[in-house]
């Protein structure tokens, strides 16, 4: 990755990222959430966090993520809200669909999201989301946000992650220029988070309903007390949380440490 090629793409922004790369780092969420001295709410250089490897790199409910060099996209940013974290519900929705619009913008259009925050092709994982607040329950409140995309996977990775997954050149057959696409996810990240701020995820849930690579089909809920629950993937309501249809009605089910696969 090349960081004076990154931010020449992003020059003409509204805002400015105080951007640093490493060859090698444990997690870009950890480094930024270690280093970082939260300040006054000031988005004029938003600072972002991008690795070529990460040693302890971390998905939800505690799962590693795997890199080598060059073999994907792994980054992390920080973003200020005046609101507190309770008004925070369904922000990784929304990440997730920034991801989609860049994705589709470089017509890798096969691309979907599997809530709350992994992205698919064909039950693949291409990649995933992670989101860290930190603040006060009134606000103000901080996010770190960290994104992981894999580009071009060896054998010994794919043999390393215990579930089916993908990378950009299988789906494409094309090597991506990394750097093209951070900065144009920076610039969406941006656009997106402003108007989440504004409006919420209800602002998003339609599109992200329209990416869900589940709606409407027959999955299996994990719970984090080891219980599970199936039914078919009604709706998201406003505040991200999932809605099944069970034997025993219609329930929703909030973003937190569950998983879902579909059905067998």
């Amino acid at each position: 990755m090349n960081k004076d090629k990154i931010l020449q793409f992003t020059s003409n922004s509204l805002f400015t990222f105080d951007l640093k790369i490493f060859n090698i780092i444990d997690s870009t969420n950890s480094f930024l959430l270690n280093n970082f001295e939260p300040l006054p709410l000031n988005k004029d250089s938003i600072p972002v966090i991008a690795a070529e490897i990460q040693t302890k790199g971390r998905g939800r409910i505690g799962r590693s993520w795997h890199s080598e060099l060059g073999s994907g996209l792994t980054f992390s940013l920080i973003w200020h809200f005046r609101e507190g974290v309770a008004k925070l519900t369904g922000l990784s929705l929304a990440i997730g669909v920034a991801i989609i619009r860049v994705l589709r913008a470089f017509a890798v259009n096969q691309v979907n999201l599997k809530w709350p925050n992994d992205l698919l092709y064909d039950d693949c994982k291409l990649g995933g989301i992670l989101v860290e607040l930190r603040g006060k329950i009134s606000g103000p409140t901080y996010a770190i946000i960290g994104i992981g995309i894999n580009f071009n996977l060896s054998l010994p990775i794919k043999s390393a992650i215990h579930q089916n997954s993908t990378d950009l050149f299988q789906i494409t057959g094309r090597y991506q220029d990394r750097n093209v696409f951070l900065s144009a996810l920076l610039l969406e990240l941006c656009n997106t988070l402003s108007n989440f701020e504004v409006y919420g995820f209800s602002y998003f849930r339609a599109e992200w309903i329209s990416y869900h690579a589940y709606h409407g089909k027959s999955v299996t809920l994990f719970l984090p007390n080891n219980s599970f629950v199936s039914g078919r993937v009604d709706s998201v309501n406003a505040d991200g949380s999932i809605c099944l249809l069970t034997s025993s009605g219609r329930h929703s089910y909030s973003v937190g440490d569950i998983s879902m696969r579909l059905a067998d």
